[in-house]
C-alpha cells in the first residue's frame, strides 16, 4: 500500500513538472510565433539574406574541405606530405598501420566509412617515417 502511494504520489509530481514545462515551451512559441508576425517585409527579407548568406559559407566551407580531402579515407605516400596534410587541415586523424601486422587491417573499416568534412581522415603507412624506431620490421612498437 505505501509502495502504491509512494508511485502515485511521484506521478503526480511528474505530471506537474512536465506540465510546466510544457507551459514554458508554449510561451516561449508563442513569443516567437508573435515576433514574426510583428516583423515587415524588410526584416524578413534581411532575415532571408542573412540565411542565404550562412548557407552559402556553409557550402563554401564544405568545398574547401573537398578540396583539401575531407570526407574520404585515403593514403598519404611521404612524410613531407603528412606534414603538408596535418597544416591544411584543423582537424586530422591518421591511421598509422604496416602491412606485415592483422591488427593494422582492423582499423581499415571504421575508417574508411567516415564522411565527416571537418575532420581529415588518413593513413600513412609507418616504414614511410623516417627514424630508427620505424626503419625496423620488429612488432615491439
Amino acid at each position: 500500500m505505501e509502495a502504491d502511494a509512494s508511485v502515485d504520489m511521484f506521478s503526480k509530481v511528474l505530471e506537474h513538472q512536465l506540465l510546466q514545462t510544457t507551459k514554458l515551451v508554449e510561451e516561449h512559441l508563442d513569443s516567437e510565433i508573435q515576433k514574426l508576425d510583428q516583423m515587415d517585409e524588410d526584416e524578413l527579407e534581411r532575415l532571408k539574406e542573412k540565411r542565404l548568406q550562412a548557407l552559402r559559407k556553409a557550402q563554401q566551407q564544405k568545398q574547401e574541405w573537398l578540396s583539401k580531402g575531407h570526407g574520404e579515407y585515403r593514403e598519404i605516400p611521404s612524410e613531407r606530405d603528412f606534414f603538408q596534410e596535418v597544416k591544411e587541415s584543423e582537424n586530422v586523424v591518421c591511421h598509422f598501420y604496416r602491412d606485415s601486422t592483422f591488427s593494422g587491417n582492423l582499423m581499415e573499416p571504421p575508417f574508411q566509412n567516415q564522411k565527416k568534412f571537418g575532420t581529415n581522415f588518413t593513413k600513412l603507412e609507418k616504414k614511410t617515417i623516417r627514424g630508427k624506431k620505424y626503419d625496423s620490421d620488429s612488432d615491439d612498437d
